[in-house]
């Protein structure tokens, strides 16, 4: 058993209740610690380490416990601020969508189990600077605004929300002919709050997966998200689910995720897809890697034309970068100037990795 595997098996177990199994010879627990940290799931997996016969001792159980503790506080505060949120935006007059983490860590036998960077939160464009208001009046800085689909906001030591006011950002364009209208996909939950009802959320997850997989690659924790949505109190209709997705034509893509999390964490046994997809997600981490990304996007474009897009992104990329074009697009010649004096000196590591793709291709 190799230590990636022996990684899954400790969170199968705590996801369907069994006892850990016993570190196999040939894993080491240093190793997997660094592989779970990779993947968001290190506190998770210290549950199960810990009630080993033969538990991480010293110096690397002191490590692998803090991050499980401070996932915990992050955990509490994380849920304390979305309820905090959640009452101004509705005071406030802001119909809103809590996203992603913040339902799917619910679904877990403990919330913290699930780790989530920030909270994601949906809301009307038009509502965009009250929401700013609001969230200043709470004790935010807003890192962005007006940038891209999301405008960020950060609050010490660790909250990070996004407010979006799109559901798809311009990598998941082909799922927008599923969500164009993600509210008529929701029911009223309290408030000016909003919920997915059930297979609308599982496809919506799945789509969400699969723009992360095909952008950059994604980790453990989403293929353990889904398995997780599908097997808790939501009673998701998978195949509904699948097919709302028919109409971007990833459907096919995000029903081999499904399959893959039943090999991981159910007794559906392994495919020559399967195993494919496993070593590409296994390779990726929690966000992908900027190799991944480079590679993926060099095949859909071929590499002149990625070399160009390079050099000379679409207007509607720059317009995220360059706020000045909204209202002037005739200044896009010299935002284009402005970009490659610039960026040589920002991302140094993936342009690197840019230069060197290219050159292998």
């Amino acid at each position: 058993m190799t230590n990636q595997e022996y990684l899954i098996r400790l969170l199968r177990g705590l996801l369907s209740g069994q006892p850990a199994q016993e570190l196999p010879e040939g894993c080491d627990f240093s190793r997997i610690f660094g592989l779970a940290q990779n993947h968001s799931v290190a506190g998770m997996a210290y549950y199960a380490a810990e009630t080993l016969k033969s538990p991480p001792a010293g110096e690397l159980a002191a490590k692998w416990r803090q991050v499980r503790d401070k996932a915990l506080v992050k955990d509490i505060t994380q849920q304390a601020e979305l309820e905090t949120i959640s009452a101004a935006f509705t005071a406030g007059g802001v119909r809103f969508l809590p996203l992603k983490g913040c339902i799917i860590k619910g679904l877990y036998p403990q919330t913290d189990m699930r780790t989530m960077s920030d909270i994601d939160i949906l809301i009307d464009p038009e509502n965009a600077q009250k929401a700013r208001d609001i969230m200043l009046a709470l004790g935010y800085t807003c890192e962005h605004f007006d940038y891209e689909h999301h405008d960020v906001y950060f609050k010490p030591p660790v909250m990070n929300v996004e407010v979006h006011r799109e559901l798809m950002g311009a990598e998941g364009r082909e799922f927008e002919v599923v969500f164009s209208d993600p509210w008529s996909m929701c029911e009223k939950a309290g408030g000016l709050r909003f919920d997915f009802r059930e297979d609308a959320f599982f496809a919506y997850i799945l789509a969400h997966a699969i723009k992360h997989l095909d952008e950059s690659g994604t980790g453990i924790r989403t293929v353990m998200d889904v398995w997780v949505c599908l097997n808790s109190e939501m009673h998701i209709d998978r195949e509904k689910a699948l097919a709302m997705l028919e109409p971007s034509g990833k459907a096919g893509r995000a029903g081999l995720l499904v399959e893959l999390s039943e090999v991981w964490f159910g007794e559906r046994p392994h495919t020559e897809q399967t195993k494919e997809l496993e070593q590409y997600i296994l390779g990726s981490g929690t966000y992908g890697t900027v190799t991944n990304m480079i590679s993926n996007d060099m095949e859909r474009a071929g590499k002149k034309q990625y070399f160009l897009r390079l050099l000379f992104p679409t207007f509607e990329h720059m317009k995220r970068q360059y706020p000045v074009l909204k209202k002037a697009p005739v200044m896009l010649p010299f935002c284009w100037v402005m970009r490659l004096v610039t960026k040589p000196f920002i991302n140094r590591h993936a342009n690197a990795e840019k230069l060197k793709m290219l050159v292998r291709k």
